[in-house]
């Protein structure tokens, strides 16, 4: 089988979609003939077409024409049995060719809320979580979709030894380490102060643990009022602030320098492959959620997102159980949750299925078709 996927990059390139891509690629390539197109300002550097071939191709809002001859003259000679989008922009050009070659139409929401504005209507839709499949199954726009919840996307974190020994030689060891991996932002600040503020509740209880968070800076302000929370809590002996290059790179390969994770969408999942117990950042509380088999389905159900809410949560329930796995050194297991939910591997012959048993695609829908171009310009010219 021959198969395209398009991603477009309008900000970093660096975000969870790409490296579901890249992981999924990588693994579909092992079998069929996988191309990765990406379009966008610059070429995202989380794509290594390891086990796939890549192009990437310019495209600024501006010159929606040009790029669609020059992908159009790719896919001709690619000859591609399907073609699969992996964001909304993408999709305003993969649809077009999927509807000249009579062939189904192939997008991914990778996780995230529900959407608020415009989305396309897809003959198929590959969602990562049930909050996702719930909204699209009770919307009338999509009835004639098919929708797929795959939530299969990380591969086992291979540990880079190497950076490990550097960051305890920078840092030292610790008898207890919470770690986060989170960019230095706005969408974040909230759960990197869920942990500090853990931390500081953890050290009243007279445990002997730090906070380690690796990550970019995205805002300065938001990074300098992370550092003024850390000293306000004085806590600048026990929270470390990572933000290089050289730990934030591929910083799932540390995660061994964490006893505990606080993750969200594919960090935690990667770090389920280790079996680390994990937390997940809480919607209404001032500290992060344990997560254990009692309440994991209802976790997963928002891709374990700063969204999550569980029935009957107690605050002080939850603290007094971090506290007493963590001094009674009782680890949670999480790898049964990686080998039955999250390993690529188990998901590559679901992504098969869809492309080799796709229906004849109905007419399609011309509005939403002008509707997604004019989305995918926009997005770029107004950036």
């Amino acid at each position: 089988m021959n198969i395209v996927y398009l991603i477009t990059t309008v900000g970093h390139g660096k975000g969870g979609h790409f490296h579901s891509l890249n992981t999924i690629a990588n693994e579909i390539g092992k079998t069929e003939n996988v191309f990765v197109v990406n379009i966008g300002f610059k070429p995202s550097t989380v794509l290594n077409k390891t086990n796939y071939e890549f192009k990437y191709i310019g495209f600024n809002g501006f010159n929606f024409l040009s790029t669609y001859i020059k992908i159009k003259k790719l896919l001709k000679q690619l000859n591609p049995d399907a073609i699969h989008a992996f964001d909304v922009e993408s999709f305003a050009f993969s649809r077009l060719f999927s509807k000249g070659k009579n062939q189904a139409s192939y997008l991914n929401k990778c996780g995230g809320p529900n959407p608020k504005k415009y989305f396309p209507i897809s003959n198929n839709l590959i969602l990562f979580s049930k909050e996702n499949e719930a909204y699209f199954l009770n919307n009338k726009r999509y009835a004639n979709t098919n929708l797929a919840v795959i939530p299969n996307r990380v591969k086992p974190v291979q540990i880079d030894d190497s950076r490990v020994e550097l960051f305890y030689r920078t840092y030292g060891k610790a008898e207890y380490s919470l770690l986060r991996i989170a960019r230095i932002g706005k969408h974040y600040h909230k759960s990197i102060n869920q942990a500090i503020n853990l931390v500081k509740w953890l050290k009243s209880k007279e445990l002997n643990v730090r906070l380690v968070i690796i990550g970019t800076i995205q805002s300065k302000d938001i990074y300098n009022a992370i550092l003024e929370d850390i000293k306000s809590k004085d806590l600048e002996n026990d929270v470390i602030l990572e933000p290089s290059d050289l730990f934030t790179h591929n910083a799932s390969e540390l995660l061994a320098v964490g006893d505990c994770i606080i993750g969200t969408g594919r960090n935690f999942m990667e770090a389920s492959s280790l079996n680390k117990m994990l937390l997940v950042p809480y919607k209404d509380s001032d500290y992060p959620l344990l997560v254990t088999n009692t309440n994991f389905e209802t976790i997963f159900a928002t891709n374990f997102s700063p969204r999550t809410q569980v029935k009957d949560f107690n605050e002080n329930i939850n603290l007094e159980l971090i506290y007493r796995h963590i001094k009674d050194k009782n680890r949670i297991p999480s790898k049964p949750w990686f080998d039955t939910h999250f390993n690529v591997e188990n998901g590559v012959d679901r992504y098969k299925n869809l492309y080799l048993n796709e229906d004849v695609p109905r007419n399609s829908n011309l509005i939403d078709i002008f509707a997604n171009i004019l989305y995918a310009i926009k997005t770029f010219v107004l950036k």
